[in-house]
């Protein structure tokens, strides 16, 4: 996904090239600011909302062009997109003199902004040059508290790693965390040290703050209940250093999305949504998927991840219609097996029957995007939550 920061005030184009968003896929509004910021004050919102790219509407020419010389020299690899009223050439010229690159004026054509966020992805997306592919980020997250996220998470990094080498799980869950409990780690340093060290981050330092085990990375979470105050740009900084290192990261995210976690669910190749095959479980899911849809998390990111399932449940087909969402896998409710695991501090034997089946996510996980899901038919548990006449 591209963060756009956008500046200009609520007028006729902007509200125009909002309304044209809503048409474009991999990008999404992260903030905007209807007045013409000084270049201090630019600097300030780069650096507090680290967007990757940013969309100016030029209407107060002179302070903006003295704002946007600033910017190309503090930060030249920022892509920044114009808009105007009309294609004036010598307001081009200034522009591209500053770096800027793209002008877009009414009529907004959809096709052909769709064709530079694609540009700005592919460059965002792009492998260092002469070093290896950047790895992919995953995001668990919990329908509801309770629903088994943490014990999937867990596993499926473990299970992954066995399977393609260098894996991150990254406990985002900062106020119910159990994975360093689980593991039995007394861990002096996590999460925290990385998000407060987030821009000088090095191999050494990394090495300190993730643990080895079993041949798996794990950031944990910290052990204070203290609320953590960090910016978007401190969560950017320590993930694009961990994609540098690692093939896949793993992150475990609370139920509750925070607004530290849309940075991890913005950046996530999938989303796994996690339920129970209860009812309430199953409408808290639903929520969940409006939620994330209408922050911009593309539909064919998300999937489902079924938990504790037995033969009387309601079977993955029709949590598929009832949601309009693909349940990528299914698993078995082995509690004891789960509880032996916790008690012990291992992971999900890999011979036993939960075990192979976070063996087979760890496969689909390891093989390229699934295909875009087709809509499903309506369902009769969607009749369970459709309002009633009175």
């Amino acid at each position: 996904m591209l963060s756009v920061l956008l500046i200009g005030p609520e007028d006729g184009l902007v509200r125009d090239w909002k309304a044209k968003l809503s048409e474009l896929t991999g990008v999404y509004l992260r903030h905007q600011v209807t007045h013409c910021p000084s270049a201090p004050e630019m600097l300030r919102l780069l650096e507090e909302y680290a967007p990757d790219a940013v969309v100016v509407n030029v209407f107060d020419y002179q302070e903006l062009m003295r704002t946007l010389g600033r910017v190309a020299e503090e930060k030249p690899q920022l892509p920044v997109i114009a808009l105007h009223t009309e294609c004036d050439g010598r307001l081009l010229l200034d522009l591209m003199q500053l770096g800027v690159r793209e002008l877009w004026f009414p009529p907004l054509d959809v096709a052909q902004m769709q064709a530079s966020i694609n540009r700005l992805l592919e460059v965002k997306n792009a492998p260092p040059p002469g070093g290896r592919p950047l790895g992919s980020f995953v995001a668990f997250l919990p329908a509801r508290g309770g629903c088994g996220t943490t014990t999937i998470a867990l596993n499926t990094a473990a299970a992954l790693q066995k399977l393609q080498g260098p894996v991150l799980l990254a406990d985002f869950d900062f106020h119910n965390s159990v994975i360093a409990f689980w593991l039995k780690l007394d861990p002096k340093h996590g999460f925290q040290e990385a998000l407060e060290r987030a821009h000088w981050l090095d191999a050494t330092l990394w090495k300190n703050l993730v643990h080895p085990v079993g041949g798996l990375g794990i950031l944990t979470s910290p052990h204070s209940a203290a609320p953590l105050v960090f910016t978007g740009a401190e969560t950017s900084a320590v993930l694009d250093f961990a994609r540098q290192n690692y093939g896949h990261i793993l992150i475990d995210l609370p139920d509750a999305i925070y607004t530290s976690c849309w940075e991890v669910l913005d950046r996530a190749r999938q989303v796994l949504l996690v339920s129970t095959p209860e009812m309430s479980s199953l409408y808290l899911a639903r929520r969940k998927i409006a939620q994330l849809v209408s922050h911009g998390i593309p539909r064919d990111s998300i999937r489902l991840l079924l938990n504790r399932c037995s033969p009387l449940d309601v079977k993955p087909e029709e949590v598929e219609k009832f949601l309009n969402l693909p349940v990528l896998a299914s698993f078995g409710n082995f509690y004891g097996v789960v509880v032996k695991a916790f008690r012990d501090g291992t992971f999900i034997p890999e011979n036993s029957k939960l075990g192979s089946q976070f063996a087979q996510l760890a496969t689909i996980l390891a093989r390229a995007r699934p295909a875009e899901a087709e809509p499903a038919p309506p369902s009769k548990l969607r009749q369970i939550f459709s309002l009633r006449s009175a």
